[in-house]
């Protein structure tokens, strides 16, 4: 059988036994066990999307398999791949092992999406990335997205449908159901019920691309909320700024957490530009927010930013340009967003340029949780210009977090240094140039893992991949975020009349 081209991923963690439920039929309190700890054995990663172009448009995915947790016995495991379209004619990725990378897959693949599926020990620390580089005309750009889990509720901040934007929902279903969910889309002036986004129904290993403009024409600041009632599904957000000659700017929206009353963006870089947080109210009552950056130099409230109202089914953009960017202090940051009322999710944009040069590019950052463990980033360029970086943030007490080089099959040539280890006092944005693992002028393809020391502080980070050259700034971030090793068993319920579990 002619092994097929490999493509996208998005990650599901599965539980390592079953459980067993019985109905409570019996007026005795039912006896019950509480709740545990389990290692995830399985897990599968859908990414919704590959386009390739000869000469003018490439996606790379990459596939990873974190370092095993201290005391976790290795029992093996394996990892294969399928066209979301193409059920049943899956290829093996060559990660064998916890603690490998494999890059530069998914080459051969578009207009399709990928499920990635791992057992054993690579399930529980799977991750997979991709990035779409484009070097001219309405494709330029770097859009990159890390692959997520398909759900049956997925949140989005971003995205615009005003004219010269363009918007596209992504929705993949790899099951062998159907899945039919509703979509809620808030703006800048209110929320939106579109009738043909209520009862839609995406039919098994499809994938379905929708213009959000055939839905909310001319309609800023967006936020998309996608609930299943039947089934589940990986969906993909892309946006690009588009002149009549060119592209201002493209990337993936990722997904971000759901609403809360507290809620932090990291990642936002220093540089010339736009950098933008986005709150949306997603309730039906106003509410008051009030936001605090996380710099490299202290952690305050900006003027005006103490009480920004929020009214309802709406998203209010909150510049954060000035912090970022200051020719004698400009600094990388995270947003905390806390609203007084309502639960509200959060988001941010970096649009760089440099003036009066009218090249622009977008990145977008989402809304995020402290890393749970440790976690990968499979794709690290180090090619000059380009350059990656991390952007770590402690916002509520010091942190250290230690940063290890992985291995990436078949890369030959410089060998990366040691682990660094890196301090973020309580209240402060650190950041860490990747290319200072190895000497300068190194032309190198990294992973690194990030761990949380024991006794860290919550820490949360991102990566920001930015290219400068002759194309002008590409750029992309991606919010890190822990594996899922272990998840917990629910309770087992015993009843005397069903007998014991």
């Amino acid at each position: 059988m002619r092994r097929p081209p490999l493509g996208t991923v998005a990650v599901v963690a599965l539980l390592a036994a079953g459980t067993a439920f019985g109905a409570n039929v019996h007026r005795e309190a039912p006896k019950s066990t509480s709740a545990r700890q389990v290692e995830v054995v399985g897990a599968t990663a859908v990414c919704p999307d590959l386009r390739q172009a000869k000469d003018l448009l490439a996606t790379r995915v990459s596939v990873g398999a974190g370092l095993l947790p201290e005391g976790r016995v290795s029992a093996g495991g394996a990892i294969s791949a399928h066209r979301v379209t193409e059920k049943g004619t899956s290829v093996a990725i060559p990660v064998t092992k916890a603690g490998e990378v494999a890059v530069n897959l998914g080459t051969g693949t578009t207009k399709d999406g990928l499920a990635v599926s791992a057992t054993g020990d690579l399930a529980a620390g799977l991750e997979v990335e991709q990035v779409t580089r484009g070097e001219g005309g309405v494709n330029r750009g770097l859009a990159g997205l890390r692959c997520e889990a398909p759900k049956p509720d997925v949140w989005f901040e971003g995205g615009s449908t005003m004219i010269g934007n363009e918007s596209t929902l992504v929705l993949a279903n790899v099951d062998d159901t159907p899945t039919t969910i509703n979509v809620t889309v808030f703006s800048s002036k209110k929320a939106f019920t579109p009738s043909e986004a209520q009862g839609l129904v995406v039919r098994p290993h499809t994938r379905l691309e929708v213009p959000l403009d055939q839905w909310v024409p001319d309609q800023d600041l967006l936020a998309l909320h996608i609930q299943s009632t039947r089934g589940r599904i990986a969906a993909g957000l892309r946006h690009s700024i588009k002149t009549v000659t060119a592209t201002e700017g493209v990337d993936w929206v990722p997904q971000t957490q759901p609403p809360a009353t507290r809620v932090v963006v990291p990642g936002f870089a220093e540089g010339p530009g736009l950098r933008v947080l986005y709150v949306t109210n997603p309730g039906v009552d106003d509410t008051t927010v009030s936001v605090q950056v996380t710099t490299q130099d202290g952690q305050f409230v900006p003027n005006g930013d103490d009480a920004v109202d929020v009214p309802a089914g709406t998203t209010v953009a909150v510049s954060l340009s000035g912090i970022a960017f200051d020719k004698q202090a400009g600094t990388a940051l995270a947003a905390t967003v806390t609203s007084a009322g309502a639960p509200v999710i959060a988001g941010g944009l970096a649009k760089d340029y440099t003036s009066p040069s009218p090249v622009r590019e977008i990145a977008y950052t989402a809304g995020a949780l402290p890393l749970s463990g440790p976690a990968l980033v499979t794709d690290v360029v180090i090619n000059r210009p380009t350059e990656s970086t991390l952007i770590l943030t402690a916002p509520e007490g010091a942190a250290e977090v230690t940063v290890t080089p992985v291995p990436v099959l078949g890369q030959t040539g410089a060998k990366p240094k040691g682990p660094v280890t890196i301090k973020i006092p309580a209240g402060r944005t650190a950041v860490l140039k990747l290319s200072t693992f190895f000497k300068p002028g190194a032309d190198a393809q990294l992973a690194v893992e990030v761990r949380p020391r024991a006794g860290s502080g919550p820490v949360y980070a991102a990566r920001y991949l930015r290219e400068r050259g002759a194309h002008g700034p590409l750029t992309t971030l991606l919010v890190l975020e822990g594996p899922a090793q272990l998840v917990s068993r629910p309770v087992v319920v015993s009843d005397p009349q069903v007998g014991t579990p």
